[in-house]
């Protein structure tokens, strides 16, 4: 078994992957992602660089994912920020909801917030 290392008995049932080679076979629990560990068997399995993974973490280790939304970011212009990826429209104030990319801002309680609203809503008077 690729994954386990142990032997495949005859009569055993085994997983083949054609996009892995004809070198390569797997006990039906072991066919799992690299990142997940989740079962494989009956879905759509990704192959890339000598490990198997579901959809979605095969797509995050081709595109960024926002932590707004979710969704994986194809466009070329989006944002670092707080340690994650955001669409440019999804970095947004956590009380007014102004867009961020590319201005000042604070965080207040681990959320970002524009300097308007800290002044207005969180600085000390």
């Amino acid at each position: 078994c690729y994954h386990c290392k142990l032997n495949m008995q005859e009569g055993d049932p085994a997983v083949y992957a054609e996009r892995a080679g004809y070198d390569k076979l797997w006990h039906p629990g072991c066919f799992i992602c690299c990142t997940c560990s989740e079962l494989l068997v009956d879905m759509i399995y990704f192959w890339k660089n000598g490990n198997l993974y579901c959809g979605r973490h095969y797509c995050d280790s081709e595109r960024p994912r926002c932590a707004g939304c979710d969704e994986l970011i194809f466009s070329n212009e989006y944002t670092l920020a707080e340690g994650q990826n955001w669409h440019l429209k999804h970095f947004c104030c956590f009380d007014c909801d102004c867009v961020l990319a590319g201005i000042t801002y604070l965080t207040v309680n681990d959320n970002p917030v524009c300097k308007s609203c800290y002044v207005k809503n969180h600085a000390a008077v």
